[in-house]
């Protein structure tokens, strides 16, 4: 938008006022630092009730719609042009930035707030921040839209960029490139991760906790087994840990072999469940291949099986399907489970 200076105009429309009511809008706005105050922090700072501070705040309000009328109507067709390029709505803090700048957050804060007939700010819930807009019952609007739009990514289950986002549900919200980033903006839910994609808040791509998340993280980029050393580096690497803190090899290793989403598939060397790894010893794989198979099977064929489950050598899966208390071995070579090991 066209830069406006709004400190000159809000010392234009406040001119006139009592200084009580001028100093009332000074600490209500945070003229001219930004560290606006409550009406209570105000009512007890000047010894009378909140609500004798929002009486006084009114009264001052009345006195400059009444003297800038026209002033007032070019300001805010020009703040309800902003909103309509964003859906109807916009995140607080960047409402203020975007129509002011900066510098200007609290004359831009009172000019909303003035305009309370034609501009509502929402308060934050559980699921949204605060934000301002000028749609009729807001809050249930775009609460309404945005619990939808959670459950459409949740069901999705996968990251998204925008455009992925926009692809899958664009039509379905009507957005367009403003309505996406606002609803994105002011919920608490759906967040995006440092490269830029788009998920839930309680997923572990876009937000790790602990040592276990940021291990998965890695494996998702990667794709491919790794050992708990190289996991340790790619996680420091990756910047998934605080400014400073290093991440120490033997807690990864401690905190993999307990969480049900890694499998140990060679020596420190772990790969993801999902991929189809199952954990077990060489020969509880062994044990699972034939029972898949059920029938007879050739060495070759279990020892591709198991290879493509464990990182080991081949002469380790023959010496473990060689142990005659498990497996037994026909005329033709070929190896079934004992009979103690189907009941």
């Amino acid at each position: 938008m066209t830069q406006v200076n709004y400190s000159q105009i809000y010392t234009k429309l406040t001119k006139g006022l009592s200084p009580r009511i001028k100093n009332i809008f000074d600490k209500r706005f945070g003229v001219p630092l930004g560290n606006a105050e409550t009406l209570d922090a105000i009512g007890k700072r000047m010894g009378i009730t909140r609500e004798r501070v929002r009486q006084i705040e009114e009264v001052g309000f009345n006195f400059v719609k009444k003297n800038h009328k026209e002033t007032l109507e070019k300001i805010f067709k020009d703040f309800n042009s902003y909103f309509e390029t964003k859906g109807g709505f916009k995140l607080e803090e960047v409402a203020l930035a975007d129509l002011g700048g900066q510098k200007q957050k609290p004359y831009v804060l009172f000019l909303l707030t003035l305009g309370r007939d034609n501009f509502s700010r929402i308060a934050a819930k559980k699921d949204y921040h605060y934000f301002w807009s000028t749609i009729q019952d807001a809050d249930k609007a775009v609460n309404t839209t945005l619990s939808s739009l959670v459950l459409d990514i949740k069901n999705h289950g996968n990251l998204l960029t925008k455009n992925e986002l926009m692809a899958h549900f664009g039509a379905k919200y009507n957005f367009n490139e403003g309505s996406l980033a606002s609803y994105l903006e002011i919920s608490k839910r759906i967040q995006e991760n440092k490269e830029g994609k788009i998920g839930l808040f309680n997923w572990p791509e876009i937000k790790p906790r602990g040592v276990k998340d940021k291990a998965f993280l890695v494996f998702k980029k990667h794709q491919k087994p790794l050992h708990f050393r190289k996991i340790t580096e790619l996680i420091d690497e990756l910047e998934y840990n605080a400014v400073g803190k290093k991440t120490h090899p033997q807690t990864v290793h401690n905190e993999l072999i307990k969480d049900q989403r890694f499998v140990l598939v060679g020596r420190g060397t772990y790969a993801l469940a999902e991929w189809g790894y199952v954990p077990g010893t060489i020969k509880d794989i062994i044990t699972n291949v034939l029972k898949e198979k059920k029938e007879i099977a050739l060495q070759d064929d279990i020892v591709k099986a198991v290879l493509a489950q464990r990182l080991v050598a081949k002469n380790t899966v023959i010496i473990n399907l060689n142990n005659k208390k498990y497996f037994q071995k026909d005329s033709d070579g070929k190896y079934f489970l004992r009979e103690t090991e189907t009941v």
